[in-house]
């Protein structure tokens, strides 16, 4: 169980995301992560936990979640959706990683000013990890669970000193007022708050592994809700402890992972330096250890899950350990195609790894969580229908499908929520709003229109060899 935990927290919790709503949202992303958490990622989980628990869908996979209250046709297009939610959660978990490198090695954004570096380097970063999971995913397992305590314990140590240090008497570096953490619930909010439900997404990224799980009608629902809150309770209380370090108008989406330890160091009298290069190095292995995972298991979830004919049988072809090839590779050309569509921002007149960076969570976040839309219709529709898995989120059927329906609503609003202020521009930067919203739409058409024409092949062999 506490191996499928941390794969979870090492998937799923990110530093950078601390500080990207941070520097957006100043004080009032603290209560947001808590409301994020209670309204959203805990229910999320316990639905995940409660389709899993059921032992006739062993495979863990989202699509066999889906099928339970979806046709086979919109259970597709949820699996699918969340197929190119990841694309472009890669695409900009890759664009990301130079950057850090670059503040473990060099302690500064040596991107700054290099903005159009960043996709070349992403594309090699996306073909060497994609070689490294064509190894088999499994290999990391093991590495996933140290890197996992690793990121607690960085969490740990960073929450607790400033906390010692402020309860003793030491003055928060952000004066911290009732009137900053209330958030203003404007359209700038709103198309943050999308940000915050793509941090916490990823619980389901384990599920591809449920057979693996001993004992897993028990274990793996508990992973899932223990990993679940650990992760909620770190995002809220590591943006308490940032800035009771750092005054919140200072926080840097770009290198704030690197910057926060500075003063945190020099509290306890250590090299600053020194340990901020540390910090940012676990933070950046950790970061490529979940991108491996993330490379693999949607993979699994995609194309070992759906029904026959569904995809062309090369995509199916998997090795004894059951990692799909073909499709990984086919996934790494698709990636490496998004990663090099902001180049037309960046050719446009984009400058800077602030700017760069809002465009790939804008795009990461509005993707991500369209399928949660379709897993929490599936699992309303599997409740109605009788659903009696082992482990229930609850007994009461109406109560469950309020939480579901909570899940539905904020996750729809999380989408049309994310990049929103594009369109309070003046003049409005249609070219982003094209790639933020567009890019997704055409995805989910061309997986449409590929499942619509493998069927029709895998039918016409059917008749032929009938």
């Amino acid at each position: 169980m506490l191996r499928v935990s941390m794969l979870i927290v090492v998937t799923t919790f990110g530093f950078a995301n601390v500080f990207d709503n941070l520097a957006e949202m100043g004080l009032a992303a603290i209560p947001s992560w808590f409301a994020v958490g209670v309204l959203y990622f805990v229910p999320l989980a316990l639905i995940l936990a409660e389709f899993s628990s059921d032992e006739r869908h062993a495979k863990g996979g989202l699509y066999s979640f889906m099928a339970r209250g979806l046709s086979p046709t919109w259970a597709f297009v949820g699996t699918w959706s969340y197929f190119v939610a990841n694309l472009v959660y890669l695409q900009s978990a890759f664009s990301k990683l130079p950057i850090r490198a670059s503040l473990a090695l060099r302690g500064e954004d040596v991107f700054e000013t290099r903005t159009w570096l960043l996709p070349p380097i992403a594309v090699a970063i996306c073909l060497a990890l994609t070689w490294v999971a064509t190894r088999g995913v499994r290999l990391f397992s093991v590495g996933a669970d140290w890197l996992g305590k690793a990121t607690l314990v960085l969490v740990a140590a960073l929450v607790t000193t400033p906390l010692l240090f402020f309860l003793f008497g030491r003055p928060s570096a952000t004066p911290i007022t009732l009137s900053g953490l209330v958030p203003r619930f404007d359209l700038d909010y709103f198309s943050t708050f999308s940000w915050l439900l793509f941090a916490v997404a990823g619980a389901e990224v384990a599920a591809p592994y449920v057979r693996d799980t001993e004992n897993p009608r028990r274990n793996f629902p508990r992973a899932i809700l223990f990993s679940t809150v650990l992760i909620a309770a770190a995002y809220t209380l590591a943006s308490l402890a940032v800035v009771l370090l750092m005054p919140v108008e200072t926080i840097r989406k770009a290198t704030g992972i690197y910057d926060v330890w500075i003063p945190w160091a020099e509290q306890l009298g250590l090299p600053a330096a020194s340990v901020a290069g540390l910090a940012a190095a676990v933070i950046t292995l950790g970061s490529a250890a979940a991108y491996i995972v993330w490379l693999e298991s949607p993979i699994r979830a995609m194309f070992a899950d759906v029904p026959a004919g569904t995809f062309p049988s090369r995509f199916l072809r998997a090795d004894d350990k059951g990692t799909l090839h073909f499709a990984l590779w086919v996934q790494a050309g698709v990636v490496v195609a998004l990663i090099l569509v902001p180049l037309l921002s960046i050719l446009a007149g984009m400058a800077g790894s602030e700017a760069f960076i809002s465009l790939v969570n804008d795009l990461s976040s509005l993707s991500l969580v369209v399928p949660y839309v379709f897993l929490a219709i599936a699992y309303i529709r599997a409740r109605r229908a009788g659903m009696d898995a082992p482990f229930k989120m609850t007994r009461s059927n109406p109560l469950a499908l309020a939480i579901a329906g909570v899940v539905l609503v904020v996750s729809s609003a999380g989408y049309f929520g994310a990049g929103l202020f594009a369109l309070q521009t003046r003049p409005i930067d249609w070219l982003y709003v094209a790639i933020v919203y567009g890019g997704p739409v055409l995805l989910v058409l061309l997986g449409l229109s590929l499942r619509a024409w493998s069927l029709r092949v895998s039918s016409a062999r059917s008749r032929a060899g009938g």
